[in-house]
C-alpha cells in the first residue's frame, strides 16, 4: 500500500460520521431521561386570565425527553420529543433569537451529532405550571413584578424560562448519550380521560362549560375520544423502558391552584412505575383536544361516587380535584395494562423509520367589521378599569401587601389586551394574511406521529387519522407557540376558544393543516 493511499483511507475513517463506525449501533436506539424543571422560588402560574403567583410546589415540574435514533450504514435518522409540564411551549424558548438559552442551540453544543431541527417540545396543558415567555412582565398583566408581590423574590418569566432550557437541553443530551440498542411496539387501547367541555344551547349559542342542568341547555357540541394511543420502548433484553401516553385531553385537572403541579400526570407517572418497574419513563401527549377537558360535563355525582368507593377521595390533599386526577391516572395505568402482553409480543427492532419537519403556510382567520367594533366595545370598558385600579394601587402603596390583590386588576388588563391584540392583528391581516407554522411527521413502522404548535380542535384530529395510510397515528398538539384552532361550528356557537380574541387561524387554516399533514404522512408511504 502506498504512503499516499495509506493516509487517504486513514482520513476518510476520520471523517466518516462516528455513527457509521460503531457498528453496534445499527438499527434502533433508544435513550430516555428526565429534568426537573421545578423553580426554587416563586414564579408566575400560567393558565388564567388573572396573574398567580405561586405559593408553593404540590409536585415537581418535569420535562420527559425521548430520543429515537434509526441507524442505517452511516445514515443516522432522529427524533427527539420533550413532554413538557407547561401550558404551552414558546418558540422563543425552543428557537427564536430573543431569548436566553435556547433548547435547540444549547444542544448543539451538549450534543454536536442530534439533529436539533428534529427536537419536538410539546405541552401537555397543566394550568398550574410556571409561565413560559419572553415578554416582559407589565406587557402580559400590566403591572410590575414588584408591584404584584412586594414581599416575595419572584422570578421573572425570561428567568425561569432560561433556567428551564438549560436543564430541558441537558436531558436531552443525557438521553442522547445514555442511547443503547433497542426495540417498540404500539397499540391502541381505550381510556375516558377527558370530554368535549363546550355546551350548545336551544338558542344556538355554545358556552364552556357551565351548568348543564339548565332548561336552556340542548346538547353537548362535539365529539369526546376515547382513544389510547400507546408506544412502548424495550430494551435488547426485551425490558419495557418507557412508554409514550397519547390521549386526548388537555392536563387542567388542577387548573386554578397557586401550588405549582404536572396535574393528573405527576399521579400517571408514580402509578406507571407502581405497575411496571420503577426504570419506565412516561412520556404524556396531548392528542387534538382543543376543544377538549378533564372536567365533567354531566354526571359529576355519579363520577364522585365512584372515585369515593375506589378510595381516591379518602386521599387529603391541599390541591384541587385530586381523586379526579387519580381516576384518570387509574383510567390511563388499566388501559396501558391491558393491552401490555401483546406490546411484548410484537416488538420492532429495525422498522422503517422516516422523519420530516416543514413549515406549512396557513391562512389567517380574517377578521370582519363586527369583530372590529366587539374589541374596541372590550377596549372601551377594561381599559378605564384597569387604568384605575393600577392608579389605586400607585396612590395606595399597602394594598399591594394584600394576598392576591391583583386578581381583579389583572383580569381587567387581560380583557384589555385581547381587545387590542384583535385590532392589531387587523391591521396585519391587510399586510399577511397568511403565516408559517412548524409541523413534524415521524413514522416508525406502520404507526405515525404528527405535531402541530395548536389547541386544535378535536374534528381536525380525528379527520387526520381517518384520512391517514398509517395503521394508527398519533395527533400531538401544543408543539410550539399556537392559538385555539377551532371548527365551523364551534365559531358559530361563539364559545370562548373559537371567538377572534382566542384565535389566529379558523377553519380555512385548519383545513390547510389538514391537508398539508396529509400530504406529508402520505409521501413516507407511497
Amino acid at each position: 500500500m502506498t504512503l499516499r493511499l495509506l493516509l487517504g483511507l486513514i482520513s476518510w475513517v476520520v471523517m466518516m460520521p462516528a455513527v457509521a463506525q460503531d457498528k453496534t449501533l445499527e438499527g434502533l436506539n433508544i435513550g430516555w431521561a428526565m429534568a426537573d424543571i421545578t423553580p426554587d422560588r416563586p414564579v408566575l402560574i400560567a393558565g388564567q386570565f388573572h396573574a398567580r403567583v405561586s405559593e408553593g410546589v404540590h409536585d415537581p415540574i418535569t420535562a420527559t425527553v425521548l430520543v429515537i435514533e434509526s441507524v442505517d450504514g452511516t445514515e443516522s435518522k432522529q427524533a427527539i420529543m420533550v413532554s413538557c409540564d407547561f401550558v404551552a411551549v414558546s418558540d422563543g424558548m425552543r428557537d427564536a433569537s430573543n431569548i436566553r438559552g435556547r433548547v435547540r442551540d444549547l444542544v448543539k453544543s451538549l450534543a454536536p451529532e442530534v439533529q436539533v431541527e428534529h427536537i419536538i417540545m410539546h405541552a401537555t396543558h397543566t394550568h398550574s405550571a410556571p409561565l413560559v415567555s419572553e415578554l416582559p412582565v407589565e406587557e402580559i398583566y400590566g403591572l410590575s413584578l414588584e408591584m404584584m408581590s412586594p414581599e416575595n423574590e419572584v422570578m421573572s418569566p425570561q428567568d425561569y424560562s432560561e433556567f428551564a432550557a438549560k436543564n430541558i437541553a441537558e436531558a436531552i443530551a443525557n438521553a442522547w448519550h445514555g442511547r443503547s440498542k433497542g426495540g417498540i411496539s404500539f397499540g391502541l387501547s381505550k381510556a375516558v380521560t377527558g370530554h368535549n367541555r363546550l355546551q350548545a344551547l336551544k338558542d344556538g349559542r355554545s358556552l364552556m362549560y357551565g351548568s348543564t342542568d339548565a332548561d336552556g341547555f340542548s346538547h353537548i357540541e362535539g365529539y369526546e375520544s376515547h382513544d389510547l394511543n400507546l408506544l412502548f420502548t424495550w430494551d435488547q433484553k426485551e425490558k419495557l423502558t418507557g412508554v409514550v401516553v397519547n390521549t386526548a385531553v388537555p392536563s387542567q385537572v388542577s387548573e386554578q391552584s397557586y401550588l405549582l403541579s404536572g396535574d393528573f400526570w405527576n399521579e400517571a407517572r408514580h402509578l406507571f412505575r407502581e405497575k411496571f418497574g420503577q426504570q419506565v419513563h412516561v412520556l404524556g401527549q396531548a392528542s387534538a383536544a382543543g376543544d377538549q377537558s378533564p372536567h365533567l360535563m354531566w354526571g359529576s355525582r355519579a363520577e364522585e361516587r365512584m372515585q369515593a368507593l375506589m378510595g381516591f377521595a379518602a386521599h387529603v390533599s391541599e390541591i384541587e380535584g385530586m381523586p379526579r386526577r387519580q381516576m384518570i391516572a387509574h383510567h390511563l395505568a388499566q388501559g396501558t395494562e391491558r393491552i401490555l402482553p401483546y406490546m411484548r409480543e410484537n416488538i420492532e427492532w429495525n422498522p422503517t423509520f422516516k422523519h420530516e419537519r416543514a413549515e406549512l403556510l396557513l391562512s389567517r382567520r380574517l377578521l370582519g367589521e363586527q369583530d372590529l367594533l366587539d374589541a374596541r366595545e372590550a377596549i372601551d370598558l377594561y381599559k378605564p378599569l384597569y387604568e384605575k385600579l393600577l392608579a389605586e394601587a400607585k396612590a395606595d402603596p399597602p394594598i399591594t401587601r394584600k394576598p392576591r390583590w391583583h386578581i381583579p386588576l389583572t383580569v381587567n388588563h387581560a380583557h384589555y389586551k385581547r381587545g387590542l391584540a384583535v385590532l392589531e392583528r387587523y391591521e396585519l391581516e391587510q399586510r399577511q394574511a397568511q403565516m408559517l407554522v412548524e409541523v413534524q411527521v415521524i413514522r416508525m413502522g406502520d404507526m405515525v406521529i404528527a405535531t402541530n404548535p395548536f389547541e386544535l380542535y378535536l374534528d381536525y384530529g380525528i379527520r387526520m387519522i381517518a384520512r391517514s395510510p398509517a395503521v394508527q397515528t398519533f395527533i400531538v398538539q401544543l408543539a410550539g407557540s399556537g392559538t385555539y384552532l377551532p371548527t365551523q361550528r364551534s365559531i358559530a356557537g361563539g364559545a370562548y376558544g373559537a371567538v377572534p380574541a382566542s384565535t389566529i387561524f379558523g377553519p380555512e387554516g385548519g383545513n390547510e393543516l389538514v391537508e398539508g399533514t396529509l400530504k406529508i404522512i402520505q409521501k413516507m408511504w407511497y
